[in-house]
């Protein structure tokens, strides 16, 4: 912006628009550049963090197959999942009467 400045223009509002425009858009610009900068240093952080937690064993990306379940047994407690909401079962503590 130093390189190229205003316009040179007798009608004041004009040359205050320019200006305040040519601010804004700086403005901006440097806030938009400062944000996802800090999001980017987040991001790489959380990287490395990850890294560290894959090689120290901690964070395991391949399960082992004994520890996954089938479908059957994901949904098995799913059945009557409304009527638990709703405070129906009559073995639950706490149950309206």
């Amino acid at each position: 912006f130093a390189m190229h400045p205003t316009i040179e223009s007798d009608a004041y509002f004009v040359v205050r628009v320019t200006q305040v425009v040519r601010n804004a858009s700086m403005g901006l610009i440097s806030l938009a550049s400062g944000f996802f900068g800090v999001v980017g240093l987040g991001i790489f952080l959380l990287g490395v963090r990850v890294l560290y937690g894959v090689t120290t064993g901690e964070l395991d990306p391949t399960p082992l197959p004994s520890k996954l379940k089938k479908k059957d047994e994901v949904t098995e407690g799913l059945d009557n999942v409304w009527d638990l909401m709703l405070n129906k079962k009559p073995n639950r503590r706490n149950r309206k009467k």
